[in-house]
């Protein structure tokens, strides 16, 4: 058995004598050294960030801001002139005057934030549904080629529908997506067997009945089914 000391950021063994080893540990120089510094840097965070009703306000108030911006499509830009219009507008409150949601903030709000909120909602609902559908399509941005994987499901508040991710991959093959779609269940802990229908654009090597992404996962669900109509699009 190993134990961790998070002062020291070690791993030591407890097989033979187990707390006795915890002991010995604690009365190490290194360890004793360590936790000087430790408690130093514990105090200096403890007194340096302190909790703040005014700053989650302007928190909240910044993301409801982005939210809204996503949900009706407003560019990045837009957001900066909906932020500069608020301050003016709601000039006596403190939490407008204090907002600072421009292009850059925007965009790293809606993707290293809501993004990953979002997408686990969805999945935390699909867990809970024993049937869905995928839906992907390729599309050309640059010179990348981009995958959005869109799921479809019945919840318990009725149909769901929603993006859990986009893959970049030059590889168009039959096998190059069916590997990407395989891996996108595991990822994500779905059911394999929940998986009841594809749908893609009508193309060979979407589902060819000989060798395509559709083929591929009729050997592995033999009841699968063939959709065309695509969510993503």
């Amino acid at each position: 058995s190993q134990a961790t000391c998070v002062v020291c950021n070690q791993q030591f063994s407890i097989h033979y004598r187990g707390k006795a080893d915890i002991d010995n540990h604690m009365k190490t120089q290194k360890h004793e050294k360590n936790m000087k510094s430790y408690n130093v840097n514990q105090q200096l965070i403890t007194d340096t960030i302190k909790p703040s009703k005014e700053k989650d306000e302007i928190c909240s108030a910044e993301a409801v801001l982005v939210v809204h911006g996503v949900k009706h499509g407003h560019s990045y830009v837009a957001q900066q002139c909906l932020t500069n219009v608020s301050k003016t507008i709601f000039s006596s409150s403190t939490v407008a005057n204090h907002l600072s949601c421009g292009r850059t903030k925007s965009t790293s709000i809606a993707l290293n934030v809501l993004a990953p909120y979002f997408t686990r909602c969805l999945l935390d609902d699909l867990k809970q549904s024993l049937y869905y559908s995928l839906h992907f399509d390729a599309s050309n941005k640059g010179n990348t080629k981009e995958y959005p994987f869109c799921v479809q499901f019945l919840s318990s508040s009725g149909v769901k529908k929603g993006i859990v991710d986009l893959i970049d991959d030059a590889d168009e093959s039959a096998n190059g997506i069916f590997a990407n779609v395989r891996q996108l269940i595991m990822d994500n802990d779905q059911d394999f067997n929940g998986l009841t229908a594809l749908g893609a654009d009508n193309t060979n090597v979407n589902v060819d009945e000989n060798h395509s992404v559709y083929s591929l996962f009729k050997e592995e669900s033999p009841d699968i089914l063939k959709g065309i109509k695509v969510l993503v699009n």
